[in-house]
């Protein structure tokens, strides 16, 4: 099994409302083309909104998002809120 959030020092793209507490992360993409994780909250967001952060700072905002460490590239997890359970598909379903 996989563990992508083993280098703490690997950017990935959150935004500025999860940063500062006002979003809850609910939604967590493993994108195919590059790599990247995108950990952001349910608000439409813009560019200008996205910040670039460690795998390290964001495991510090939300630990329970160790639960997908394993999951691969070309997925997306959802969640309703940080008290419920991550549910895994493919990105585009």
């Amino acid at each position: 099994m996989n563990n992508y959030f083993s280098d703490p020092n690997a950017v990935v793209l959150t935004t500025s409302f999860v940063l500062n507490k006002t979003d809850q992360i609910t939604r967590v993409y493993h994108h195919l083309a590059d790599g990247m994780w995108e950990f952001i909250g349910e608000r439409e967001v813009g560019e200008s909104d996205y910040k670039v952060i460690s795998m390290e700072e964001i495991l510090n905002i939300d630990e329970d998002l160790l639960s997908l460490s394993a999951m691969e590239p070309g997925f997306f997890a959802y969640r309703k809120d940080r008290t419920a359970i991550f549910e895994i598909k493919i990105i585009g379903e």
